[in-house]
């Protein structure tokens, strides 16, 4: 599963979901914010100092908001939840397809088999029906019939040799091995 970007990128989409709802959550924390300033006045009253400082302070108590922030916190929770649905669909799915893939890699790999003993049986075949031509015992008909089984057996092993690359090439996209 790791091998897969677009479901690292649904991940990520899903991480980035979640910090969003922690962060609309932490909006009904207090904040404090402070101001200060410092300085020399050049022109001044005598009776006055020439220095000044000053310091403000300011604490927000999200109290009375219309309920913006549970409003807020809501939608970042089902939009979290909604990348969390998407990214257990996407993950059935890449499971479905390799198992898909596997099973039809399987398949062909068998059918390889099937198709070496039709090509053996085709051959043999033509051997017996060969010699009972050269014996007179069999017609030409029969030899070609047996000729034509032994080609068609031969283009049915092929087939089956480069269905089985396919459904290996398939099975090695879908476990993410190419790019």
């Amino acid at each position: 599963m790791r091998d897969r970007p677009e479901l690292v990128s649904l991940g990520f989409r899903r991480d980035a979901a979640e910090r969003f709802a922690r962060a609309e959550k932490d909006l009904w924390l207090p904040s404090i914010s402070a101001v200060g300033g410092a300085g020399i006045v050049p022109i001044h009253d005598s009776n006055l100092l020439n220095r000044y400082a000053a310091v403000g302070l300011n604490i927000n108590f999200p109290i009375f908001n219309g309920r913006l922030f549970s409003a807020r916190k809501a939608e970042a929770r089902l939009k979290f939840q909604a990348e969390n649905a998407n990214l257990l669909d996407l993950q059935n799915e890449i499971t479905r397809n390799v198992r898909i893939a596997w099973l039809n890699a399987d398949t062909a790999s068998q059918r390889l088999g099937l198709t070496k003993q039709l090509l053996d049986q085709a051959s043999q075949a033509l051997d017996l029906a060969q010699a009972r031509y050269n014996l007179g015992l069999g017609s030409i008909v029969e030899l070609s019939q047996a000729q034509l089984n032994e080609t068609q057996a031969e283009i049915a092993q092929s087939s089956a040799k480069y269905d089985y690359q396919i459904q290996r090439s398939v099975l090695a996209y879908q476990l993410g091995a190419l790019r």
